[in-house]
């Protein structure tokens, strides 16, 4: 269910100066994009993919085993002469390329992996041999090892699979030009004959195309199995997940502080500044009430005046904090009375998106901040503010057709909002 609000009739005489909004685009008849592949496609697609990798997987498997056993015994052997020792760093160094193109390989597949990082050399003579006591680097290297024995077996299966699967369902048409006579595993099992020798060559070809995707698919995983037992390090890996997660939180929480500060900032340099003028005006109206009445009556229509104002900029700042329609009515009525409080002709279209009370306060926040900045800087004559759910996550556009020039850059209005949102961008 969306909810749609155009705002056609402004409350303020300036919007008339304003060109009539445009038309809402409706979603709804556009027509459907597909969103993924028949399954025939995406099991051909998968099939392709996984075989490619594992091909891939052998080549480079080979070519990295080679030069590093090259360069390891090289380098072993010349320990005596130190120089050995830069050329165990180059070793290490392209076991960490394999590795880096094994998890590109994987990736293809669909196999994601976490990324090591590895220190920089640094300068002087034990800053060019840091990689060597780095743990990660040597896994690296026993991973080279294990993935060319791994990497032969099912290369070999995979081409059992697949060109043995195309080869028996084939059989009865290429089998005319072997040599005779052609006696195969029928006739020693005692089926001797042409028929028995097709009909077992194609069931059995028939059987491996039919387990071909399974096949490959398992020998993919197997390979991703093995990267990750040796090619993942957890405790960087985690120690850089927490470092963001940590920088994340503090932005979020520096974003609370800062709208906490503005927010008391904005309450004594208004409001409190009026109930203070309130006081003193009901205080002169006290005691002239007696001796000038009508003097009396002007300090109370000023106080009543003053009390009005403190209640509207109160009202002003509690948008920015959470308003009662968004607890009541929820995050699409919420950005609604948003819009229509704007003195731009702002069109909404919301979609119902199920979200914690935190995650719809942060979204209202950045609606209100996104008005506010719009307009106090844009000079637009109409905005529109959309709401899409994707998925479990709710994507917010907010655009206009104002001047431009905003900016992510500190002290730009955007950064807040980044900063505001940063503990919700974590997955």
């Amino acid at each position: 269910m969306n909810n749609s609000y155009v705002r056609d009739e402004p409350a303020d005489e300036v919007l008339d100066l304003y060109g009539v909004l445009p038309e809402r685009v409706d979603i709804a008849h556009q027509p459907a994009r597909p969103t993924e592949n028949d399954p025939v496609t995406s099991m051909i697609n998968g099939i392709g993919r996984n075989f490619a990798t594992i091909m891939g997987m052998f080549a480079l498997s080979l070519a990295a085993f080679i030069a590093c056993v090259t360069l390891f015994s090289l380098g072993v052997s010349l320990l005596v002469l130190v120089v050995g020792l830069f050329i165990l760093v180059g070793c290490l160094i392209v076991a960490g390329w394999a590795s880096r193109m094994t998890m590109a390989l994987l990736d293809y597949a669909g196999k994601t992996l976490p990324r090591t990082h590895y220190p920089a050399a640094g300068p002087g003579f034990r800053g060019k041999l840091r990689r060597l006591v780095y743990p990660q680097a040597w896994r690296d290297l026993l991973h080279v090892l294990v993935n060319f024995i791994l990497s032969i077996i099912t290369f070999s299966l995979a081409l059992t699979w697949v060109f043995g699967g195309l080869g028996g369902v084939t059989y009865w048409f290429w089998s005319q030009w072997l040599p005779q006579p052609n006696e195969g595993l029928p006739a020693l099992l005692g089926y001797p004959g042409r028929f028995a020798d097709i009909t077992f060559n194609s069931v059995a070809g028939a059987v491996l195309l039919v387990t071909t995707p399974l096949m490959l698919r398992g020998l993919v995983r197997l390979h991703g199995a093995v990267a990750y037992a040796l090619l993942v390090d957890e405790t960087p890996a985690l120690r850089q997940q927490v470092s963001e997660l940590t920088q994340s939180r503090t932005a979020a929480g520096e974003a609370e502080v800062h709208t906490l500060r503005r927010l008391e900032r904005d309450l004594h340099d208004g409001p409190q500044q009026r109930l203070v003028r309130l006081g003193m005006d009901l205080s002169a109206a006290q005691r002239r009430l007696d001796d000038d009445p009508a003097q009396a009556r002007a300090l109370l229509d000023e106080a009543m005046r003053q009390s009005q104002d403190a209640l509207a900029e109160i009202r002003t700042l509690s948008r920015g904090i959470a308003p009662p329609i968004l607890a009541e009515q929820g995050l699409p009525a919420a950005i609604t009375a948003l819009a229509a409080r704007g003195t731009i002709p702002t069109s909404v279209e919301v979609d119902e998106v199920q979200l914690s009370d935190a995650a719809q306060n942060a979204a209202y926040f950045v609606v209100a901040e996104a008005l506010a900045n719009m307009e106090k800087h844009s000079q637009a004559h109409s905005a529109s503010i959309e709401v899409r759910r994707l998925g479990a996550l709710a994507v917010i556009n907010i655009t206009d057709d104002g001047v431009g020039g905003a900016s992510l850059a500190k002290g730009h209005g955007l950064s807040g909002l980044v900063d505001r949102l940063a503990g919700w961008m974590e997955p």
